[in-house]
């Protein structure tokens, strides 16, 4: 069996992670560095999930275009912390109530990645 993972690109590889830890609560699990000591790879824990960030795009990704993160939450606390954080110098729709949700909506951060955030 195969593990299934997540990689998001940003160039502030470090400021991506601080903001997912104040929206998320993320924690390091790894942190690769190159030759000038400079973050090159950086896996988290984001509620269970391991996502890495690349501080380099691949030259056929489109930054923040490519995947929709969909994140569950279990409480609205959660939910309207990680929306609160992840808004600041983003952009954001208004969280609605849908059939398969009681409150979701989607969040583009201030590094380009879009989220899918509810309960």
């Amino acid at each position: 069996m195969a593990n299934f993972g997540v990689q998001i690109f940003s160039e502030d590889l470090l400021g991506s992670f601080e903001h997912y830890k104040k929206a998320f609560k993320a924690t390091q699990i790894f942190l690769a560095k190159g030759s000038q000591d400079e973050p090159i790879h950086l896996e988290m824990d984001v509620l269970g999930n391991n996502i890495a960030i690349a501080p380099l795009l691949p030259k056929d990704i489109k930054k923040g275009n490519v995947v929709v993160l969909c994140v569950k939450f279990e409480n609205e606390e959660d939910l309207w912390m990680a929306y609160n954080v992840l808004k600041e110098d983003g952009r954001a729709d208004e969280l609605k109530s849908y059939p398969w949700s009681a409150l979701e909506g989607y969040v583009t951060d201030k590094f380009g990645i879009t989220w899918c955030i509810g309960i």
